[in-house]
This record gives C-alpha cells, structure tokens and sequence, in this order.
C-alpha cells in the first residue's frame, strides 16, 4: 500500500497517510478537517547503495 505526504490548503498541516489510490481521494486533514489537500513530492530512492569517495581515472589504453 503506498505512503503519500498530504498539506492541508486551509491550515497548512502536512501528514502522511498509508492508504490505496481510491482512498487517497477521501481523505481529511486531522488538524482542521479540511478536505483541500494537496501532495507532497519527496525524494525517491530507488534501491542501490551510493558511492562515495575521490573519483577514479579510467585506465589508459596502451
């Protein structure tokens, strides 16, 4: 199920909800009860590790 960041347009409340596309719809600010949200888009990592360190020279051809 996915986790969306919500802010509520009348108090400016942000929170976060775990719940499906449909339901996103039918959700309410807990602060005020305003149904104006709009979402949030954070950072997204997508697996992997990353590197970190000096930069490493490609070998020469020789």
């Amino acid at each position: 199920m996915p986790s969306y960041d919500l802010q509520c347009q009348d108090c400016g409340h942000k929170f976060s909800v775990f719940c499906s596309i449909s339901a996103k719809e039918q959700q309410k600010c807990p602060q005020c009860q305003s149904d104006k949200l709009q979402s949030i888009f954070s950072n997204v990592n997508i697996g992997g590790k990353a590197k970190t360190g000096a930069a490493q020279q490609s070998p020469t051809p020789g």
